[in-house]
């Protein structure tokens, strides 16, 4: 199995996001954590005029500087406390809720002379990182006058696990928050950072409130899309960025429905089956442990993806165009999470199309 990524395309993707981000002042954070860190993708997003990197993990932080990568990069997946001496010595910023954690940033960027920048996140309503916001003003205080630390702004997430979009209410929620924020500890933030990709949908209906100053864009820039609604399929230039190829090891005509006592499959599952007949299918050298393979879209007409074991995909090859044969390669669309895991993939070989 082979994933492949053209760094030419991505640039243009991370072009046209900073241009649609450009007019409202809005800087742009290159999310780079679905590639790994990958160097060669870091410089695309970078030439195509992103401000700075994100991570979320340090051995991606690490791939980077190693690289020669000297952008500053921000750490998007709150520190753990056990990691705070190299979060300062590695990023310029990073994301962080708990008061605690933030201190001990200071003790770790007071051992190495340095100051950290601290964005406070806020719960916009997704339900992952983030304090309520009936707790910002206290968990801002808390953070404000700690020696080595900056207080550089607050943050806000939605669409990664509740699949909450964003929207003209609860962003401007989230931007009266931080302004009140302000107001009680007599200071402007440097960074109202509003969201990540899913928010350029609302500088594309013209709903970005006007206190936003920076995005942290990683999917859009990736794999071309703004969000999973589908509503904007010509907001950026390439939706084909990435590609998933892998080679045919059976085909064969089978019943449709399994024979036997049906139980939970190796991953816990009890799928169902519906009878269409017998059906001509294609296994590929391909599963769940190479990427998730549920976000593939399969790039031949007639071509329907069945299931998948650890090492085996199964696709209903019945009305393919052309026929598949064995020892052919297929190919997929890899959406967000086949890109996230199949990159991260040992099993994966992975080929970087640089810059044209």
């Amino acid at each position: 199995m082979r994933i492949e990524v053209d760094c030419t395309r991505l640039r243009r993707n991370t072009e046209a996001v900073v241009r649609l981000c450009a007019p409202k002042g809005i800087e742009v954070v290159g999310v780079t954590k679905a590639c790994c860190g990958h160097p060669d993708v870091a410089r695309a997003i970078l030439a195509g005029g992103a401000r700075s990197l994100a991570e979320s993990r340090l051995s991606h932080v690490r791939r980077l500087r190693q690289a020669g990568i000297q952008a500053e990069i921000m750490l998007l997946r709150l520190p753990a406390p056990s990691e705070v001496d190299e979060v300062v010595a590695l990023t310029q910023v990073s994301l962080n809720s708990q008061v605690e954690t933030v201190q001990a940033l200071a003790r770790a960027a007071s051992r190495l002379g340095v100051t950290h920048r601290v964005i406070l996140m806020v719960e916009a309503g997704d339900r992952r990182e983030g304090v309520m916001p009936e707790h910002a003003l206290a968990a801002a205080r808390g953070m404000a006058d700690l020696p080595h630390i900056e207080l550089a702004g607050m943050g806000a997430n939605t669409t990664c696990i509740g699949g909450v979009l964003p929207t003209r209410e609860n962003t401007r929620a989230f931007v009266d928050t931080a302004e009140q924020v302000e107001r009680c500890l007599g200071i402007r933030f440097q960074t109202i950072s509003a969201g990540n990709s899913a928010s350029l949908a609302l500088l594309l209906r013209h709903e970005m409130p006007e206190r936003a100053t920076q995005l942290r864009v990683g999917g859009a820039i990736l794999i071309g899309e703004v969000d999973s609604t589908g509503d904007w399929p010509d907001a950026l230039p390439h939706q084909d960025t990435f590609r998933v190829t892998a080679e045919v090891i059976e085909v064969e005509t089978k019943p449709s429905v399994p024979e036997g006592r049906i139980a939970p499959n190796a991953f816990g599952e009890t799928p169902h089956w519906e009878d269409r007949g017998p059906r001509r299918r294609a296994i590929l050298a391909l599963g769940r442990q190479d990427l998730q393979v549920e976000c593939l879209v399969p790039a031949r007409a007639g071509v329907v993806i069945v299931g998948a074991s650890s090492d085996h995909l199964v696709l209903d090859v019945e009305e393919a165009c052309p026929a598949v044969q064995v020892g052919e390669e297929m190919e997929f669309r890899p959406l967000y999470g086949a890109v996230a895991t199949g990159m991260a993939s040992r099993a994966a070989t992975q080929v970087i199309q640089a810059e044209a």
